[in-house]
């Protein structure tokens, strides 16, 4: 949601590909971005020190592979039921008899792995597939970005997004842990700079579910 491929020209656009510009430009860098597909595999980039900067949701299962700037924006992650299995509240959501479907190692992944006691998480390979597989399978619950969510509603009315979301994911910038504190320093101050570039961008791109930090 924050960085993805145009369909048509298939550049990289969004605000985490605008922020990589901005920083790179500042200091006067080629900008080379790595695409990757799961959140996971971001992390992986810079613990392996094949990318100098990314961009994480902050969790601390996350923290020996990443040093983390603050927030810049929060992101609203929300379940998506059935109609018909009668679940109205986020409440409901952990029973036994539940299976709650999720992105591998993504942000809410890892907090629900924490926070449910009872229903089982159902792994799918990535973010992308949460849906399909939710949907191909018949599991009670989809756990995903409240932003990709209500898309899916639009051509599912057979499906409802229980409210309030079950969390904020907190996003930020991150380097790898063994880089300088001015660096890291460095990351912190351009966010700074950046808040009101981020406002407008999110509005730009008529995200909901986001805010700036």
């Amino acid at each position: 949601m924050l960085a993805q491929q145009d369909p048509d020209n298939h550049q990289l656009q969004g605000i985490s590909v605008e922020l990589a510009q901005a920083l790179a430009d500042e200091h006067s860098l080629d900008l080379q971005m790595q695409v990757v597909q799961t959140a996971k595999a971001s992390v992986a980039a810079v613990a392996n020190k094949t990318a100098d900067i990314g961009f994480f949701a902050i969790d601390p299962a996350r923290a020996k592979d990443i040093a983390f700037t603050s927030a810049y924006l929060h992101i609203d992650a929300c379940y998506l039921v059935r109609k018909d299995m009668g679940i109205t509240t986020v409440q409901e959501v952990d029973q036994v008899d539940k299976h709650i479907v999720v992105g591998l190692g993504s942000a809410y992944d890892l907090f629900l792995s924490r926070h449910i006691q009872k229903a089982q998480l159902v792994r799918a390979a990535s973010t992308q597939d949460v849906v399909p597989l939710f949907l191909a399978e018949g599991h009670a619950v989809a756990a995903g970005l409240q932003h990709a969510l209500s898309q899916v509603l639009e051509t599912h009315p057979q499906l409802h997004m229980l409210s309030p979301p079950f969390m904020a994911i907190a996003q930020a910038m991150g380097c790898h842990p063994g880089q300088s504190n001015a660096v890291k320093a460095g990351l912190q101050d351009f966010l700074t700079a950046q808040r009101q570039a981020i406002s407008q961008s999110i509005t730009q791109h008529r995200l909901s579910g986001v805010r700036a930090a």
